[in-house]
């Protein structure tokens, strides 16, 4: 072959190489170390961290539960996309390539996320069973804040509250030996750390508002701002894919944005943008831990030091932490037909949209009675019913429950006074499920009622489901519930 042939050969495979190149890095969007650092929106206080740092160094197996919406649980243009493919799995591959451990099996990474599940909701579902969810876990990690659409207020309480459940131990299953140890002379209870750590992923940032220019409350939308003092006050790390890869300020930026990070859907990010939330979360382990290795002349804190509430009551917060509260469930019709005083008129248990199931009414004056049994009444001190229901932007109607007092038959041990027009109102309330919000998302909704004397042990609760007319009407009312938590 002549000199210049093979040049050229060189040349044509140097060519191809570069062009193989471009187009892999085009889509596996590689990080700087810059834009690795800019992820890290908040460090967090590593003391939390010092069981999975020890872990890491005797070479045992982390035990990781991730918690989030739609975004972790792999949804991505209309599917769902194979599971080792999201970000849990690609984080779990990341761990055991680099810190091998002793067990066989490796580190774990649970993925329980559940599609548009908000933090509000989320702390509804861990509420009385967080001991439970949490036991053995080494790091949760919170990917809520694309289903944070609550007003800041709220969002700061929510955050703080779900921080809390990760965090800090609870009284309910503790022993009397253990209550008297944590109790101070003057009778004060101390709360100890659960020893688990927690981690804030801001996976992605909901697209319906103007793509990030760079001004932050542009940004309000993905919550990250409102979770962020939490997270500085309680020491949790945040992790924002979006805060590394922009702002966006040019158009050719947005469209890069677009090709590499949500590929025909606008919310959330597809294979290759998992690949990298699963970067940014091994990132901070890694860095933080490498840290804690090389600063040898300064002992890390082994023992967390948990801070006092800032932006929840702490009674409210005990209520959280401590109550397991009576539930009734929604979402299956054979749990309906346990409460249900008589068939229900208009309502019906079932999944609408795939994975998501409901006790759905379509219609005004669909109508339903539940009980609520003397002894679960028992164990209530607060009067407070949480409503778990869909909130969406279109075809949605005006929900109203009212809770009256009935009265338990000897004979028969069933709840009485469900047509009784005299029977005594404890509380009532309407909430409109038609919102402005471009998303469909469950949030909770919050009734203060009366509760029975005590002293009548006979006394149950009547709760009346219904859907009322708006005014003026509407041609499309549906309501969707999934659950009724009680206080």
């Amino acid at each position: 072959m002549a000199p210049r042939d093979l040049h050229k050969l060189l040349a044509c495979m140097s060519l191809l190489i570069l062009e193989s190149f471009l187009k892999a890095s085009a889509m596996t969007t590689p990080l700087t170390d810059f834009m690795l650092s800019k992820s890290i929106t908040n460090h967090g206080d590593l003391a939390m961290y010092s069981r999975v740092f020890n872990k890491l160094k005797d070479k045992s197996c982390l035990n990781i539960i991730a918690i989030g919406g739609s975004v972790t649980l792999g949804r991505w243009n209309y599917t769902v996309m194979p599971d080792n493919l999201r970000w849990t799995a690609v984080l779990g591959d990341l761990l055991n390539a680099h810190f091998p451990c002793k067990d066989p099996a490796g580190h774990v990474v649970q993925n329980k996320a559940r599609g548009s599940t908000s933090t509000g909701l989320w702390i509804e579902i861990l509420m009385g069973q967080q001991d439970a969810w949490f036991q053995g876990i080494d790091l949760v990690i919170l990917e809520t804040a694309a289903n944070q659409v609550a007003d800041r207020e709220q969002a700061h309480g929510d955050a703080e509250i779900i921080m809390s459940m990760v965090t800090k131990q609870s009284r309910r299953n503790m022993t009397k030996s253990q209550l008297e140890q944590a109790t101070t002379s003057d009778g004060k209870f101390v709360r100890g750390f659960t020893g688990t750590a927690a981690m804030w992923l801001v996976a992605t940032t909901r697209r319906y508002l103007p793509m990030w220019t760079g001004v932050p409350y542009e940004r309000i939308s993905d919550a990250m701002y409102a979770q962020l003092p939490v997270a500085q006050h309680h020491g949790v790390p945040i992790i924002s894919a979006i805060d590394a890869l922009g702002p966006f300020p040019t158009t050719e930026l947005q469209a890069w944005f677009n090709e590499t990070w949500y590929q025909g859907d606008n919310v959330h990010p597809n294979p290759d943008g998992h690949a990298l939330l699963a970067d940014l979360v091994f990132h901070y382990l890694r860095t933080a831990y490498e840290h804690t290795r090389l600063f040898q002349w300064y002992d890390l804190p082994q023992d967390y030091i948990l801070r006092q509430p800032l932006f929840v009551n702490q009674d409210i917060l005990d209520l959280y932490l401590d109550k397991k509260p009576a539930t009734i469930t929604l979402t299956n019709m054979n749990y309906v037909k346990v409460r249900a005083l008589g068939p229900c008129r208009g309502w019906r248990a079932y999944a609408d949209v795939p994975e998501k199931s409901g006790f759905i009414a379509m219609d005004v004056g669909s109508s339903c009675v539940l009980a609520l049994r003397p002894e679960e009444i028992n164990e209530l001190g607060l009067g407070k019913a949480h409503v778990l229901m869909y909130k969406s932007y279109e075809n949605m109607g005006i929900f109203k429950m009212t809770i009256t007092e009935g009265q338990v038959k000897v004979i028969n041990g069933t709840c009485e006074g469900a047509d009784d027009p005299n029977a005594r109102v404890l509380g009532s309330m309407t909430v409109d499920s038609l919102w402005a919000e471009k998303a469909s998302l469950a949030e909770v909704a919050i009734m203060q009622f009366e509760l029975p004397p005590a002293s009548d042990t006979s006394a149950c609760l009547l709760v009346h489901l219904a859907v009322v007319e708006a005014n003026p009407a509407r041609l499309s009312n549906k309501v969707k519930l999934l659950g009724i938590s009680f206080f």
